[in-house]
């Protein structure tokens, strides 16, 4: 099986200087090459190469190389918000990323310490990194926000998922 994907020059660059993250990859048996916008994955294993492929988009996604290996667990995967979904403004969109970071940071930083979630804001998505259990709940969380609930409304709502999750002997 054999996946590409496209990258940005400049990520494609730095992802070839990651060998941690190349080493872990090619550690499951999946060869990576990269060229200049793209990255090649080839492997017999499809699931395999679906935790490569995920590791490789979140890191051209943004996140660092030690988040992106994660994904090499299947315990870990990626989500991807896309804000166009709710408004095409330009404007709006500002708006909603504005929302979703909130003053200083501390929406964003809240929600990836509630969620234990690893969240980037880049261009027109908002991309989650987490356990498959919390990723959901991170996920959900940020659409609230995106379609308008309040801040304390959602993190109220977070916390009674977590405490279902408690009650339900989940993490």
């Amino acid at each position: 099986m054999e996946e590409e994907i496209n990258m940005t020059a400049s990520r494609a660059n730095e992802l070839k200087l990651q060998s941690k993250l190349l080493t872990k990859i090619r550690d499951t048996g999946v060869e990576i090459t990269i060229d200049k916008t793209k990255a090649r994955l080839k492997s017999d294993n499809a699931f395999r190469s679906m935790l490569a492929k995920n590791a490789v988009t979140a890191f051209n996604r943004g996140f660092d190389s030690a988040i992106s290996s994660l994904l090499l667990d299947d315990s870990y995967d990626i989500a991807v918000v896309n804000i166009n979904d709710y408004t095409r403004s330009k404007k709006r969109q500002m708006e909603l990323k504005g929302r979703v970071i909130g003053s200083r940071g501390m929406i964003k930083k809240r929600l990836m310490k509630e969620t234990s979630c690893y969240i980037k804001i880049q261009g027109k998505t908002i991309s989650i990194v987490g356990h498959v259990e919390r990723i959901g709940m991170a996920q959900g969380a940020i659409e609230m926000i995106l379609n308008g609930a309040k801040h304390d409304s959602v993190f109220i709502s977070i916390d009674r998922k977590k405490l279902e999750a408690y009650q339900n002997g989940s993490s």
